[in-house]
This record gives structure tokens, sequence and C-alpha cells, in this order.
């Protein structure tokens, strides 16, 4: 993997902002059905896919780069489900959650 220089950093970041959007929007498009916040989902999975994609064309490896993004977005889309669409969050989930980006950090430093 090469040296996390701005343009990677800022990837990772747009990467995951854009998949955070996306997701965050998805009960509001109902079911694609809404047009705007389906175009604005689809375009925003679009591009951080994209952004990926470059990111591990410049040589970042994969098995790094999905398990910081997934345990990014777990916990940024479990704050926004609680917040915006009033959805329960028991402290089992959230204590499963931790341990499972532990996990996965852990997963990635093997």
């Amino acid at each position: 993997m090469p040296a996390l220089s701005f343009p990677i950093i800022a990837g990772f970041i747009a990467t995951v902002i854009g998949q955070f959007i996306a997701l965050s929007l998805i009960p509001a498009t109902r079911g694609f059905t809404a047009i705007w916040p389906t175009i604005i989902c689809i375009v925003a999975f679009v591009v951080s896919i994209g952004i990926s994609a470059r990111l591990v064309h410049g040589g970042v490896d994969l098995s790094v780069l999905t398990p910081i993004i997934t345990v990014s977005l777990q916990i940024g889309i479990l704050i926004v489900a609680v917040t915006v669409y009033g959805e329960s969050a028991s402290m089992a989930k959230i204590g499963l959650l931790v341990g499972a980006a532990l996990m996965i950090g852990a997963a990635t430093r093997l």
C-alpha cells in the first residue's frame, strides 16, 4: 500500500461521505419511486464506488479499504437511523457494532 498522501486520504473521505449520503437517502427514495432522492442516491453510490476503484488502482489494498469504509458507514448510518429516522438502538446493537468494528480492525492488521 502506498504512503498515506493527501489524495489517498481525501479519496477515503470522499468515498465514505458519498456512500453515507447514498445510504442515508435510501428511505427517502421510497423504494426508488421519489425521483430526486433516487437520482442523488444513485449518483452518490456511483461516484463513491468510482473513487474506491481509483484508490485500488492507485495501489491501496482492497483488504484495507473495504473494512475501513464498512466500519465508518456502520457507525454513521446507525447515528442517522436513530436521529433522523427514529429507529431504536439497544445497548446490545451498539455493543455488537463496536465489537465488530474492533474485530475488523484487528483482522486488517493480520
